[in-house]
């Protein structure tokens, strides 16, 4: 800027000029070529298109505001190629708007350059929330959520890393649930609904490769029963049945991997929503029999609990069994006859659960017999032999003739 101004002969010198368009067209490509090594700096791999597409849309006005000032200085610089003169007058006016095309580049590129450092930070959130804010607005406009939000939320859920930037994701998810559950009951679509928590909310923790902590799965879960809340408050049996076995199975495959990340609080937490919802009694066992194979004899005893509880309620003397109640006392039974397998103190255990039941049904001996008939032929049909091979063994302790 000094050289700028170094000259006492002439304001628009040959030299000044050059001087100008040289700083113009340099500062010009510095300030395209920073965001691009920010670009590449502080955004990872795998979110990068994402962020093209949705928060990192060049300014095409301003870039070409830039150009337009810069190829004013070149022609100011070239007079004598086009035959122009100046008077003193118009040699002053021409020099401020020199000044003035170089101030407003300078100023102009801080500010882009600014603004380009700003939305590298949080970039995740700020992804999050953009995708949201889009997918509703979608949503207002055709009534059904857009397939590239859903995707580009799934993509999202599998690499963002765990801890408070998962966090957050999850409330942005969360946010377009409540709006979803909260439309008037003719457009909500539970459908759509169930797309969003299997895709983005439980991929996010269940996902093989996904970076997950405790926090992350509790805050799913928390998102999932505040959906089976307001569905079974608000919503007929039918029309939620299908929302119903969608958290059902979320909250299963969410214990699941909690269990295999020894991560016990998550796993109770799981056991203890998952009870919560109705004719859930498949996703319980397949949870109680993994923890079982997997060795997490703790919480198979949990899910045995819940179960019984259940068991118990349905087991009144002089009351007919449901279908849906007796596939809660299969697969009760089933987990029951496992555990009786283990011998010792989780076979003393299996003989407390069992006992329980009896005494609460009363003089229904000749019904629990052939419960135990059923539940064989129940795990038959779902080819769960060794289920099958538990419970003849337990009928045969039972009931010897």
């Amino acid at each position: 800027m000094i050289h700028l101004l170094d000259n006492t002969t002439s304001l628009l010198s040959d030299e000044w000029l050059a001087s100008a368009v040289g700083i113009a067209i340099t500062y010009f490509v510095f300030i395209m070529g920073v965001p691009a090594l920010i670009f590449q700096i502080f955004i990872a791999d795998a979110l990068r298109n994402l962020y093209n597409e949705r928060l990192g849309k060049l300014q095409p006005r301003f870039i070409l505001f830039q150009i337009s000032l810069i190829l004013f200085l070149f022609i100011l610089s070239n007079e004598k190629a086009f035959n122009v003169e100046f008077g003193l007058v118009a040699e002053w006016i021409v020099f401020i708007l020199v000044l003035a095309a170089i101030c407003i580049i300078l100023f102009g590129g801080y500010n882009y350059l600014i603004k380009n450092f700003n939305s590298t930070r949080n970039i995740e959130q700020q992804l999050s929330e953009k995708i949201v804010n889009d997918a509703i607005r979608y949503f207002d406009e055709n009534k059904k959520l857009n397939k590239k939000d859903l995707e580009d939320l799934g993509l999202l859920a599998r690499e963002l890393p765990a801890g408070r930037i998962k966090n957050a994701f999850l409330e942005q998810c969360e946010r377009l649930v409540e709006y979803l559950l909260n439309v008037p009951k003719a457009s909500r679509d539970t459908k759509l609904i169930g797309e969003v928590l299997e895709d983005a909310v439980c991929l996010s923790v269940t996902y093989d490769g996904a970076q997950v902590n405790n926090e992350n799965m509790r805050k799913v879960l928390d998102i999932l029963i505040l959906t089976y809340s307001y569905i079974h408050r608000n919503d007929k049996k039918d029309e939620s049945s299908y929302l119903n076995t969608t958290i059902g199975n979320c909250m299963k495959e969410i214990g699941i991997k909690a269990m295999l990340k020894n991560d016990l609080p998550s796993v109770m937490d799981a056991v203890e929503k998952l009870s919560a919802i109705e004719f859930t009694s498949r996703e319980m066992f397949v949870l109680g029999n993994e923890a079982l194979l997997q060795g997490h004899v703790q919480t198979a005893v949990a899910v045995v609990r819940k179960l019984g509880g259940k068991v118990r309620n349905i087991m009144n003397p002089g009351e007919m069994i449901t279908y849906d109640e007796k596939r809660t006392y299969f697969f009760w039974l089933g987990l029951v006859a496992k555990i009786y397998e283990l011998r010792g103190s989780a076979r003393n255990f299996a003989e407390r659960q069992l006992q329980n039941v009896i005494s609460a049904s009363g003089d229904r001996q000749e019904e629990i017999e052939s419960l135990f008939k059923e539940t064989q032929v129940h795990f038959y049909h779902l080819a769960d032999f060794a289920t099958i091979d538990a419970v003849k063994g337990l009928e045969e302790v039972l009931f010897p003739e």
